[in-house]
């Protein structure tokens, strides 16, 4: 897709862009100065550009005049070390519009390429899924080198909205106070905590994904009026490919409906999900390897006839303990079902006898033996954790699982 075809240089330059106060005009005049700094400095097309993606309006700027040129933009976290910028980019130069690492959950980061035809396809149809007008907020509070934070950009920009940038130096609820959004993605932790907070429910729409949401989370934010999306996607279909406003339950495991428009879903004979799509990436590596498609998303799911699509785990987080196949979401699924616990990761902790059994780190009040006298309900024996853990205070909303386990075994 040609530059020319994105409409942020046709909105009204007067309207704003960026909060609190840059206009798509300044934004475009941003976008033309950074653009004539890259020809300066020998940027041609075909080349790549690695951005450090800050929160800020001047990382926007500098990834559209990379695309204006022609130029690849390879974003990256704002915290990664020059080296290891180095290291993980030498073997990547795939000539794409841009370049993202892949999160690595199961295996070492990759570089996914990227057009302009798929982001623009996802984030034009996400925003009109979501009914997205002139002028809403959006509240970026997902990290830019995430695909998650860059399409809820791509979404604001696209339809002629504004950004706001997440102050993290703000409790959750006045980061959504200070701001009003009309939009904002969040992990189910991060709605734990709004909830926690008591903020009143506002007109802002909450797109919540990342990680399964409970049942008992779900009905306790519709019952104080919060207006929720269960959102599933993935980096390699550029962001979104399940949105649901009336995700139904069955068991601990939610379904989300039909996929968006050019979107379609299916399951190999093992029960992974595969996707395929307008907005399916081009690839890994240098050059990138086409992807298969449909594409083998890691994920476990299922489809009801009347619900739709379930996502139900990760296909590698599966282990086995003694005869069991032990599926850490469910677990987890239960745990969370607690109003007291707001996070809970479980991995395989080894064992003699067994191979494996079940430990989860948490975040709660609650004490091993309530914890355990709660799930002896809800769990056969051999799912029910043999280590609790509290999760440190100042770990990621979306902790490691493979860490978590590596610290088990030391």
């Amino acid at each position: 897709m040609a530059y020319e075809n994105c409409p942020i240089s046709l909105a009204p330059a007067r309207a704003l862009a960026i909060a609190p106060d840059l206009s798509y005009g300044e934004l475009n005049r941003h976008i033309q100065q950074e653009a004539a700094s890259l020809q300066k400095q020998g940027f041609k097309p075909g080349d790549i550009l690695t951005i450090q993606a800050n929160p800020h309006w001047q990382t926007i700027a500098l990834l559209f005049a990379a695309w204006r040129l022609g130029v690849c933009a390879a974003l990256i976290a704002p915290k990664l070390p020059l080296l290891a910028q180095k290291a993980a980019f030498s073997d990547s130069f795939a000539k794409s519009d841009l370049m993202l690492l892949t999160s690595g959950s199961s295996g070492a980061p990759k570089w996914a390429s990227f057009s302009l035809s798929q982001l623009f396809e996802s984030a034009r149809t996400v925003a009109k899924a979501l009914n997205a007008k002139k002028g809403n907020r959006w509240l970026v509070s997902i990290p830019l080198h995430h695909v998650g934070g860059l399409g809820v950009s791509l979404r604001g920009l696209l339809s002629e909205g504004s950004l706001s940038f997440e102050n993290k130096s703000l409790s959750y609820k006045e980061r959504i106070c200070s701001v009003y959004p009309d939009f904002v993605s969040l992990v189910p932790t991060q709605l734990y905590r709004l909830l926690r907070e008591e903020m009143a429910p506002l007109k802002t729409h909450f797109l919540i994904g990342g990680a399964p949401l409970a049942n008992e989370l779900y009905q306790k934010a519709l019952s104080k009026g919060y207006r929720l999306s269960l959102a599933y996607g993935l980096t390699e279909m550029s962001s979104t490919v399940l949105l649901s406003d009336s995700p139904q339950w069955i068991g601990s495991f939610a379904y989300l409906g039909q996929p968006l428009p050019d979107r379609k879903l299916s399951l190999s004979q093992e029960g992974e999900l595969l996707v395929s799509g307008a907005s399916l990436f081009n690839g890994y590596g240098s050059p990138p390897t086409p992807p298969l498609s449909p594409f083998p998303t890691g994920d476990l799911g299922a489809f009801h006839p009347d619900l739709g699509w379930s996502i139900q785990g990760r296909k590698d987080f599966q282990f086995m303990s003694g005869a069991e196949n032990i599926r850490p979401e469910e677990i987890e699924a239960a745990i969370l079902s607690h109003p007291d616990v707001e996070e809970a990761v479980v991995v395989p902790k080894p064992d003699v006898e067994f191979g494996a059994r079940p430990a989860v780190f948490l975040r709660t009040r609650l004490s091993e033996q309530e914890l355990i006298a709660y799930l002896s309900d809800r769990l056969p024996k051999c799912k029910i954790p043999v280590l609790f853990r509290k999760l440190d205070e100042g770990s990621s909303l979306k902790p490691s699982r493979k860490i978590l386990a590596e610290s088990l075994r030391l």
